[in-house]
């Protein structure tokens, strides 16, 4: 061993041996022609990144995937309905549509 392998911690060299699969975490993007103010598709990112913690508990054999993946979800925030589909492979959910609803619905 060169005197480089002698000073690396222990843990550090076994590290790569006990490695179980790393699960890389779902992703949020919004298409290009999202145009909704700032302030909102900050704080639809921070939800979408919420939800998108809540899915790495779900099972990739559970029936909820089929339903994701068969049409858009919603979220409505601040009088703005934005439209995201969830791609569980990609592991990423991207926002395709964005839109300003009517001054009676209002969300937060």
């Amino acid at each position: 061993m060169g005197k480089s392998e002698h000073n690396t911690p222990r843990a550090f060299r076994l590290r790569p041996l006990v490695c179980e699969i790393f699960r890389v975490p779902y992703s949020v993007h919004f298409a290009a022609d999202i145009d909704a103010p700032a302030d909102l598709l900050l704080r639809a990112l921070e939800v979408l990144l919420e939800i998108a913690a809540s899915m790495e508990s779900i099972s990739g054999t559970s029936a909820f995937w089929s339903e994701a993946h068969s049409a858009n979800a919603e979220l409505t925030l601040g009088g703005w309905r934005f439209e995201y589909r969830i791609h569980h492979r990609d592991r990423r959910i991207l926002v395709v549509a964005a839109r300003q609803l009517g001054p009676q619905v209002r969300s937060s």
